[in-house]
């Protein structure tokens, strides 16, 4: 399990799912400040298993530069087509439907659980 903590987040990979836990509120300041979190992300890429879940269902507030670096992992996904990429989040979190059904509009295929 690696994991990745800040004041008000926590980022948390379970290797042998491929499930990427988010949980608080990310207010990284700039995309740079998101690259550790993007490269746990990709870090899943080096050997794919065939589902890759994010579960953002506990992450209650995530700003621009954070879209900006799911948008980035997305597009790094979309091109393998043998990965099967989903989110699971949640209807009580407004940003959840707004912004994750913007991300389909870059990847077609990605699956978006809403509970």
């Amino acid at each position: 399990m690696k994991t990745i903590q800040g004041e008000s987040f926590e980022v948390r990979l379970d290797e042998d799912s491929s499930t990427i836990f988010f949980k608080g509120a990310l207010r990284l300041s700039g995309t740079d400040e998101y690259l550790s979190i993007l490269n746990l992300l990709k870090g899943t890429l080096a050997n794919p298993q065939p589902m890759i879940l994010l579960d953002v269902t506990e992450l209650d507030f995530l700003n621009s530069s954070g879209i900006t670096m799911f948008s980035r992992f997305v597009i790094e996904v979309r091109d393998r087509s043998q990965i099967n990429l989903q989110f699971r989040a949640s209807e009580k979190i407004p940003w959840h439907a707004r912004s994750l059904k913007n991300l389909q509009k870059l990847m077609p295929a990605l699956h978006i659980t809403m509970s």
